[in-house]
């Protein structure tokens, strides 16, 4: 079944995106501690200079992100500083005329592709498999307003809860709930997202308040996964 047009929305600079990956046949992408580890490594390798992280979770069969899209202005300079042999046709086709939208949506589109393959790769060496490893193409919606971007990320963040894979999302060790309440940046914009909270009192508060209230009265919107 082909994908819904929804779930292919382009990429423009500067806006929000739910950004879900999801296995073939339900496959599990992660056996052990250090795939995850692995799988954000990479992630973080082919699109960090593309896109900020402002929230995520990793599950047995799918990942979420929800994803800030650079300035064209940040994407260039960054394209221009690679030696040329290392640019991808994409890279060079938005070059030639950066104000191009679809040239532009391409770029971002190739590096999540680029990931996936480096990541399936990966999985494929180590437990000694062939074939593709995630579902053509990943999905992602475009996010339109803060209201939208709140419940996006308090979604990806309490996702293994509402997947009964922990009894509590707080816990849960492969999301973004746990790196923002340490500050932790490795992999996430923390200082972005705590000002878009209105700090960390209200991003605790907001997200237990909002997760009791989906778990009694329904999950929003099929488009979040």
């Amino acid at each position: 079944m082909p994908t819904p047009i929804e779930y292919k929305a382009p990429f423009y600079p500067g806006g929000f995106y739910h950004i879900v990956c999801k296995s073939i046949d339900g496959l599990v992408l992660f056996q052990e501690a250090a795939d995850y580890t692995t799988f954000m490594k990479r992630f973080n390798q082919f699109t960090e200079p593309f896109f900020d992280i402002w929230g995520y979770s990793l599950l047995s069969n799918h990942t979420h992100h929800v994803s800030k899209i650079k300035s064209v202005e940040a994407i260039t300079n960054y394209i221009f500083e690679l030696e040329e042999a290392t640019r991808t046709v994409a890279m060079n086709s938005f070059l030639v005329d950066p104000k191009n939208e679809s040239a532009f949506d391409s770029v971002i589109e190739r590096q999540m592709n680029s990931m996936l393959v480096s990541y399936a790769n990966y999985y494929n060496n180590k437990y000694l498999r062939k074939g593709g490893l995630f579902q053509k193409p990943f999905r992602r919606t475009e996010i339109h307003d803060e209201s939208h971007l709140q419940q996006a990320i308090i979604y990806v963040n309490a996702n293994a809860q509402k997947h009964q894979i922990i009894h509590d999302f707080k816990e849960y060790s492969y999301s973004s709930y746990k790196a923002t309440t340490f500050n932790n940046t490795d992999y996430l914009n923390t200082e972005a997202v705590l000002e878009f909270f209105g700090g960390i009192e209200n991003f605790i508060s907001l997200h237990e308040n909002q997760v009791s209230y989906y778990y009694s009265n329904g999950w929003p919107s099929s488009k979040l996964e």
